[in-house]
């Protein structure tokens, strides 16, 4: 009986105990000396069989508190339970608080009709043990995951590609060809197709054997569900969190406590769970970028011959030393070496390159001189890559690589290999290690406190006033903030054509030190476009420009005639959709004749019919047609000869050689073609020649030294100048994004003269560097290959971090990074090399724009991927972060001063967030001092997730109160979003100040000093003093609010006055009088009342209460007035000779960078 009585006694003082409005989740679970005798009551009434009759009679020395006795005589052993009981009570905490009477009564009364209630300790206990170890399985499987994912991509990751014997095809012979891929190939021809040639059967079978299909390994794609547990339990801050939240149920667990002690762990554990699925369900709107590049690849039968037979089979079938045949039209399915051509073959490498002009493809193999380096696979032009089409001629030619051997297949393992971390990631993480230093010492300096305090406290009052004060410094509506945050910044740039596929991004674009833009389509328009032109006009040379050409139009018969010229003499057609077929040059001619002669191409083509034509060949640089000079105008031909009008186009050097021109006209034309290609474009000469073919006369040749028709004495009519133009505002950017400390580099597959030529018209060189580093001003891939690659089995980032293992490959990168503008003709290899030498040799952040498959690898390698999303291709836009919807550069220099004013809204809303850390920590120490409860974790919470949250993030739409382009860039690394002055700012600058007005507003409600002066042990209050530390609590809470919304404003400008600046953020406006409501309701709604332990409180107290919020916006005022003035009797830094239309921009950012960082500088 004695047993069962004390389980029943215990049981009872669980049900009794934290009755409290006082705090919820900390006092709850303690025990009174009141609750213990109640208990002995309980005890007693059992032994007696339920009999006893009960009485109220008065206990002196404590007030108006009465206490249920009974007259019937206590059991000796069950008392001196009790009395033990009463003993380790008498050891607590010197602040703790009774049940009032009424409480008291309803308790035991409830408690005596049913003996059963009450929570269950054994399976609470269970089931918190199974929770917490949930919890802690989650993280750490997490960790470990990670830690074993990243590991085994380090092993996979590869160094550089090494030279191979495949990567030397290009100058191989046939028979080398033929010994290395076992395949006859000797005498191959496309004119003796199929013959002998191909693998044969047994080669077939050991070929199948050693390389599979001709398709790409497909990544292994995580679960969704992992990328879910990743969101929520990965990451230092989330593991941060679910320690506390971990904590807090081991605590309410095992230390005696009701359900309410959960309501804290609860809160905070969804909190966590919903930012973590937001972001993933963000993320998981990407598609895999790997389907993307399978598309690329062919699907079309393909002819093949094998041991003399030719067949038709899928492009999955192919092995290294097949001989394929591929006409136009046809997309390339493997690496493919040229054997045998027709007398042109153009091939389509945008896929791969982003140029958009056809190249010409030959048959022999590249020379390689003696001592010199062999050309990169890349720029070889006997090779066909895999992705790309053939668009004019046939050839035929042996496969060398399939599948992940191919460059498309090397391209696709670049994409694969891990993103590096983005910029908020590293501060994040750099803010988690302050804040957990922050509250580990806080907590240790609490449970010392609580140790060595003179009110000997229990172990349980202990680890529970430790762990509040550790808790208490925990910012938990962080990560939602942060989330919250990024998703509204992201509405903002999609406003400015820009999509955010990973949110983060957003921050880490406001970073960037170096754009490492492609050419083609990003600074360019990626068309072909006539620009200029000159005709020879009574001897001389005139230039026009294509807006004055077409002007001048029908007036001018010279211009008319090289119209004429250019639309008769072009391989361009005219589809039924009216638009212009062929090479983009040829398109660009075709277009510009038509806009300035006003003639369609048919009309004009109609009148003179094409009788023989020599081809465009890249050997020997011109196209020649000759046409019947006679218009259908039903006149008759003389007798015996026809006039045929010979139309010559092509490489200014071989027309003019082709013309009969003066001295003084050679020199002009000369200068004329010259001075176009030193600005990068694309020249080609036309002329005409008056052949009086003789009857019956058939054109023959293709060769200057063959053909049958005269090649001299022609009469020059023109220049056309063709290029890719700048897109309008490119420059504007460029000078703007130089001006904000971000430097462009153009990174292009272009000819070396052309990109630079680019590089100086848009801004990328300025003249006044072109002394310093000449010789690395423009680097081409070749020379990257050369010098630039490390040992084999050595990465970039290991030779940056030691020299001594490849000293000229470390010298070579140094000096790139600091003097290169243009990279050129490299591969898609080179792009991500370029990106690693960046960020490894300079400590450069790097954002990468790009269109192509061949950009795919940079993108994904630079910690800001940006596509193109007219013109880019799918790959590229999956490899990137962020999306240009308009293909506009102008929208990167948009979303960098979107990222700079998204990182500083972000601080502000951090140090807004953590100013209540240190009024909310000091009534835990409080307590030790005697003063009664100023502030329950109940109403912790409620402050920060209830109401600062909402506060915080409407900073996300905070204006900037600076011109941000007008500062550097700030590096992650060495100027974190959260740093030490910011949390100066927070603790001991806003949070005194606060934490001065709360314990004022506190002591100022009547009876705080009086309770403060008890001095028993343990302390009893009476209901009345319970309701008037209530009503204290509220005071003390009500200030913190005012105090945080002061906090608001005064984090609103770093330097510059409220009166100025004004409250233009509606939703920071919003949210305040949000929080001001949010507050009047649990301080006068009375089920919130008793929810959240408040009491009402009058004009006077709510007036008083405040002032912390006059206060703060005071103190902060007259601080600013002092950081203006202090910027003002700066000296005046020495005037330079800054860029056209900088100078002003950079006298401000010397301005700015004086500011101190004290919470708001980006």
């Amino acid at each position: 009986m004695a047993c069962t009585s004390l389980i029943y006694a215990v049981t009872a003082v669980a049900a009794l105990g934290g009755r409290s409005d006082l705090d919820t989740s900390r006092e709850l679970h303690q025990t009174s000396l009141r609750q213990t005798q109640n208990a002995a009551l309980l005890r007693r009434h059992l032994a007696a069989g339920g009999t006893a009759v009960y009485r109220r009679q008065r206990l002196s020395g404590v007030g108006s508190i009465e206490q249920l006795v009974t007259d019937d005589p206590p059991e000796p052993d069950s008392d001196k339970e009790v009395a033990k009981q009463v003993e380790r009570i008498k050891k607590d905490a010197k602040t703790q608080m009774v049940d009032t009477e009424e409480e008291v009564v309803n308790d035991v009364s409830q408690k005596l009709k049913n003996p059963d209630d009450g929570p269950i300790y054994f399976w609470g206990q269970i089931i918190g043990a199974l929770i917490c170890l949930i919890i802690i399985f989650s993280v750490l499987f997490v960790w470990i995951r990670e830690r074993w994912e990243k590991g085994a991509g380090a092993k996979e990751e590869t160094a550089s590609p090494r030279a191979s014997a495949t990567s030397l095809v290009h100058t191989m012979h046939s028979a080398e060809l033929e010994e290395l891929l076992n395949s006859k190939l000797s005498g191959l021809a496309l004119h003796n197709i199929p013959g002998n040639f191909g693998l044969s059967a047994e080669a077939v079978s050991e070929q199948s054997s050693r390389y599979g299909l001709n398709r790409m390994t497909p990544p292994v794609k995580p679960h969704c569900l992992w990328l879910l547990m990743r969101q929520v339990f990965g990451g230092v801050f989330n593991s941060l969190l679910w320690f506390c939240v971990t904590a807090e149920i081991a605590l309410a667990s095992f230390m005696g406590a009701d359900e309410a002690d959960l309501v804290t762990p609860g809160i905070l554990a969804t909190v966590i769970t919903l930012a973590g699925l937001l972001q993933w369900w963000t993320e998981q709107q990407a598609e895999s970028m790997m389907n993307s590049l399978q598309q690329m690849q062919s699907a079309d039968q393909v002819e093949v011959c094998r041991d003399g037979q030719s067949i038709k089979m899928q492009p999955e079938q192919l092995l290294p030393g097949d001989v394929v045949c591929i006409e136009a039209g046809q997309r390339v399915p493997a690496d493919i070496r040229i054997l045998g051509m027709t007398d042109t073959v153009l091939v389509d490498n945008s896929a791969l390159t982003g140029e958009s002009v056809a190249e010409p493809r030959r048959q022999e193999p590249i020379p390689v001189e003696s001592g010199k380096p062999a050309p990169i696979l890349l720029e070889s032009s006997n090779v066909l890559f895999s992705g790309t089409s053939v668009v004019e001629g046939k050839l035929a030619g042996v496969v060398f690589a399939t599948g992940d051997g191919t460059l498309l297949g090397k391209i696709a393992q670049g994409v694969q290999q891990a993103r590096p971390r983005s910029s908020l990631e590293v501060q994040i993480e750099h803010f988690v290690h302050m804040i957990a230093l922050t509250a580990t010492c806080t907590g240790l300096l609490s449970l010392v406190a609580n140790l060595l305090s003179p009110q000997k406290l229990s172990m349980e009052k202990v680890l529970l006033n430790s762990s509040t004060a550790f808790f208490t410094f925990v910012p938990e509506g962080l990560m939602p903030t942060v989330t919250f945050s990024l998703m509204i910044s992201s509405r903002q740039m999609a406003k400015r054509q820009v999509l955010v596929r990973k949110i983060d991004a957003i921050e880490t674009l406001g970073c960037v030190s170096i754009l490492c833009s492609d050419k083609t389509g990003t600074l360019t328009s990626g068309k072909m476009t006539v620009t200029d032109l000159a005709i020879m006009e009574s001897g001389s040379l005139t230039k026009l420009s294509l807006q004055e050409a077409q002007q001048t139009g029908a007036t001018n018969d010279t211009l008319n005639k090289l119209v004429q010229g250019g639309l008769l003499n072009s391989s361009a057609q005219e589809s039924a959709e009216l638009q212009f077929v062929g090479s983009p040059t040829e398109v660009a001619i075709v277009s510009a004749c038509r806009t300035i002669g006003g003639k369609s191409l048919q009309e004009v083509r109609g009148a003179a019919p094409q009788i023989y034509e020599i081809p465009f060949s890249s050997a020997s640089k011109w196209m020649l047609t000759a046409h019947d000079s006679v218009e259908k105008t039903g006149q008759a031909m003389p007798s015996g000869s026809a006039s045929v009008r010979l139309l010559l186009k092509g490489a200014p050097e071989f027309v003019v050689d082709c013309c009969k021109l003066s001295q003084q006209q050679l020199d002009a034309v000369t200068s004329c073609y010259e001075g176009y290609m030193a600005l990068g474009k694309r020249v080609l000469c036309v002329a005409e020649y008056d052949f009086a073919a003789p009857a019956n006369f058939e054109f023959k040749g293709s060769r200057r030294q063959d053909v049958n028709f005269p090649l001299s004495n022609y009469n020059l009519l023109g220049v056309f100048a063709i290029e890719d133009p700048p897109k309008p505002g490119v420059a504007d950017s460029i000078l703007s994004m130089r001006e904000a400390g971000c430097q462009t580099v153009m990174v292009t597959g272009d000819h070396p003269n052309t990109a630079f030529a680019i590089a100086r018209r848009i801004g990328i060189f300025a003249e006044a560097e072109a002394v310093e580093g000449r010789d690395f001003h423009a680097i081409t891939g070749a020379r990257i290959e050369s010098q630039g690659v490390p040992p084999e089995g050595i990465s970039l980032a290991e030779v940056a971090a030691d020299s001594s293992l490849a000293p000229g490959c470390a010298e070579f990168w140094k000096m790139c990074v600091k003097h290169t503008h243009v990279f050129a003709r490299v591969s898609p290899l080179n792009k991500q090399a370029i990106v690693q030498a960046y960020q490894q040799f300079s400590g450069q952040i790097v954002a990468m724009t790009g269109d192509g498959v061949n950009d795919a690898p940079a993108l994904k390698e630079a910690e800001v991927g940006i596509a193109m999303g007219i013109r880019g291709t799918e790959v590229a836009k999956e490899a990137a972060d962020i999306v240009l919807l308009d293909d506009d550069l102008r929208s990167v220099a948009a979303g960098m001063e979107q990222g700079r004013l998204c990182a500083e809204n972000l601080r502000k809303s951090i140090l807004y967030t953590m100013c209540s850390k240190v009024p909310q920590a000091l009534p835990t120490f409080a307590q030790l001092l005697g003063i009664p409860v100023a502030l329950t974790t109940v109403q912790v919470i409620l402050i920060d997730i209830g109401t600062d949250i909402w506060t915080a993030i409407a900073y996300a739409a905070q204006p900037p109160e600076a011109s941000l382009m007008q500062r550097k860039p700030r590096h992650p690394r060495r100027d974190s979003i959260v740093n030490g002055s910011m949390l100066l700012y927070s603790f001991a600058y806003i949070g005194v100040i606060q934490s001065l007005c709360c314990w004022a507003s506190f002591f100022y409600m009547p009876e705080m000093w009086k309770l403060f002066s008890k001095t028993e042990i343990p302390v009893v209050y009476s209901a009345s003093e319970k309701i008037a530390i209530q009503a204290g609590t509220t005071m003390y809470y009500w200030a913190l609010v005012c105090g945080q919304i002061g906090a608001a404003f005064a984090a609103t400008t770093t330097s510059m006055s409220l009166a100025s600046y004004g409250i233009p953020n509606q939703w920071l406006n919003f949210f305040i009088v949000l929080e001001f409501c949010c507050s009047a309701l649990v301080i006068y709604i009375p089920s919130l009342q008793h929810a959240f332990g408040m009491r009402a409180l009058t004009k006077q107290q709510l007036a008083v209460g405040s002032m912390a919020l006059f206060l703060i916006i005071l103190v902060d005022e007259i601080r600013k007035i002092w950081v203006r003035r202090a910027d003002a009797a700066l000296p005046k830094p020495p005037q330079t000779l800054p860029a056209k239309g900088a100078q002003k921009g950079d006298e401000e950012a010397e301005a700015l960078e004086t500011i101190p960082d004290i919470g708001g500088s980006a």
